[in-house]
């Protein structure tokens, strides 16, 4: 927006809040000065000035808190929220950064506003807190997303939707190089769930292989579901907890001998030839695998 926009916008949101002031927040008024909002909001939108959208958008959102319509105020805190997450996503593509981090705070907080406007048990909730998580994934800041992946997992009851939700945050804590908590993801999801779909517990288990291997927990910190794993896998047992097909129960097999010998060239044969049974993040996990294995890594 040019700089005649730019004060044009600043002239007509002045000009709604002065009204309001003039007419005294009566109701009426204030869903007018509502309406006129959401129009200078969609300009701003027209115009692709998200942040004053977002600005604009605010003021609607508190416009329906003094007329007491709450569901009203979380719909538009949410519309203020992705418009400052788009403005965020444009600076971002323009490798331009903020220190202050206006835009993403302004986000954040009107994500977390509209979050309180609903009730503690309503599924809305989790939504919201999943969109906060995506957008924030969506412009690198993983680490902060794990937060309101865990949070959206204390919400949600639903056995397959909480499936989902763990395994999303098992690969997001594996993404921020967070192995060891990922591995207690891990087994945490095994542990916790009686009917996991096949191809979802193959994820999980060879997830789990790669991260005990690369995490090396003691003895007696491991849970017993992790320590069979190992067991039956290496002595190839039969096992419904661990469906792999042969090739990939063969390379498994490979692989942890490779890590306990520190055989660095056998083990950097065998991840050539796995990879293709891998997910994005077990073809990481691999590969610091390998990078734990380099000599002057090696401290065995």
């Amino acid at each position: 927006m040019s700089t005649d926009l730019s004060v044009s916008f600043d002239e007509q949101y002045i000009n709604i809040n002065t009204k309001l002031k003039k007419r005294f927040m009566r109701k009426p008024n204030v869903s007018e000065a509502t309406n006129e909002f959401i129009g200078l909001a969609i300009q701003c939108e027209h115009s692709e000035q998200p942040s004053f959208a977002g600005q604009t958008y605010i003021g609607a959102a508190k416009c329906e808190a003094l007329a007491g319509n709450h569901l009203g105020e979380a719909e538009h805190y949410l519309s203020a929220a992705r418009q400052f997450f788009k403005a965020e996503q444009k600076l971002s593509a323009l490798k331009f950064y903020s220190p202050d981090r206006e835009n993403l705070e302004a986000g954040i907080g009107c994500f977390m506003q509209a979050l309180s406007k609903y009730p503690e048990t309503s599924p809305i909730r989790t939504s919201i807190i999943m969109e906060l998580a995506s957008n924030l994934v969506s412009l690198n800041h993983k680490l902060e997303a794990v937060a309101y992946y865990e949070q959206a997992l204390d919400t949600v009851s639903e056995g397959t939707m909480k499936l989902m939700y763990m395994r999303n945050l098992l690969n997001l804590l594996i993404d921020c190089g967070k192995f060891d908590i990922a591995l207690q993801m891990g087994n945490t999801i095994y542990d916790s769930n009686t009917n996991i779909p096949e191809g979802i517990l193959t994820e999980i288990q060879v997830s789990r292989v790669l991260l005990a291997l690369l995490v090396e927990p003691d003895e007696n910190s491991k849970p017993k579901s992790l320590k069979l794993l190992f067991t039956d896998l290496m002595n190839d047992t039969e096992s419904e907890a661990i469906p792999f097909n042969t090739d990939l129960r063969l390379k498994l097999q490979s692989i942890v001998i490779c890590c306990t010998v520190a055989d660095l060239q056998s083990l950097i044969c065998v991840a050539a030839d796995t990879k293709q049974y891998l997910t994005t993040q077990q073809s990481e996990l691999l590969q610091a695998l390998i990078s734990e294995q380099r000599p002057e890594n090696y401290n065995h």
